[in-house]
């Protein structure tokens, strides 16, 4: 949605609410505490009295939405800079949009993110696979701060975060944080993100060595001889996807903790995975899911 609609469209709380209403509720109210549909609903602050329990509730009951001290009509606000933003956005401009300090955008961006992760999705057909690592340079680091970590000279990717990524040709994306990139944490990570009847393209990096025998085919492009593709099978896709990840991080966020990478992977796998659909509708329905609740 353009943020200029969703201003227009979505001003004031009244219409924020009628439109959870109706995403929630399909405009027939359900009461939170009990189940029950027959309410009546007051004339103040948008909220219901159930015939039941006899317990006051509103639409933002058992949401994350619920005692939020922010306007809704600011998280609108919020999803739709996130998602409009392709290599996303930092906590510190989406607080000067939104006149907020640099705190509360920072709490937005967790919340919202968190509703941005999708553990169920399975990848089939043609998967491309591979590895990146993420991290600054260790040549820009101090003298002495290398020589306190350990990690000079001749430190390698041991400093950087690695990622494993698995992509479908024209489907979805899935990016893993892992510890560390051997084929003891990856292989069962592909084993179960990827259907059995599925052909995979690898490189040669041996952390992939025996996937054949599980899949139905395996292609391995051997990238030292300069071999990045065999007839139809490349990873030229999931190669291209690194770039706006590398992109993300150096222009937009800087710095970003090992504690909190996976998050901004995961929204830049929503974007790409929902890309043809209506992104705000799906993101609102999972923030208005109880285990997505501010605890």
């Amino acid at each position: 949605m353009e943020l200029i609609k969703m201003i227009e469209k979505y001003n004031t709380k009244g219409k924020c609410i009628a439109y959870l209403e109706k995403q929630r509720w399909s405009n027939k109210s359900v009461c939170p505490y009990c189940g029950s549909t027959r309410s009546s609903k007051k004339t103040q602050e948008f909220r219901h009295t159930c015939h039941n329990c006899r317990r006051s509730y509103s639409v933002l009951v058992g949401t994350i939405f619920e005692s939020t001290k922010l306007p809704i009509n600011k998280w609108f606000a919020a999803m739709c800079l996130i998602l409009n933003a392709k290599k996303g956005i930092s906590s510190l401009q989406l607080a000067r949009d939104l006149h907020v300090n640099k705190n509360t955008a920072w709490y937005l961006q967790k919340r919202i993110r968190k509703a941005m992760q999708d553990n169920d999705c399975i990848l089939k057909g043609i998967v491309e696979i591979d590895e990146t690592y993420v991290g600054g340079s260790l040549s820009n680091k101090h003298y002495y701060t290398k020589l306190e970590s350990g990690k000079y000279p001749g430190a390698g990717m041991e400093h950087m975060v690695p990622v494993l990524g698995m992509i479908e040709r024209e489907g979805r994306i899935i990016l893993k944080v892992i510890e560390k990139a051997c084929g003891k944490e990856i292989k069962p990570i592909i084993k179960s993100k990827v259907t059995q009847e599925s052909t995979i393209i690898t490189d040669g990096f041996g952390g992939y060595f025996g996937l054949g025998d599980h899949f139905k085919r395996h292609i391995v492009l051997n990238n030292t001889q300069n071999i990045r593709n065999i007839s139809q099978y490349n990873t030229c896709t999931l190669e291209g996807f690194w770039t706006l990840v590398k992109r993300s991080f150096i222009g937009q966020y800087h710095k970003i903790t090992k504690e909190h990478l996976q998050e901004y992977l995961n929204e830049l796998s929503f974007k790409y995975n929902h890309k043809k659909t209506n992104m705000f509708n799906l993101l609102l329905n999972n923030l208005l899911q109880p285990k997505y609740a501010c605890t």
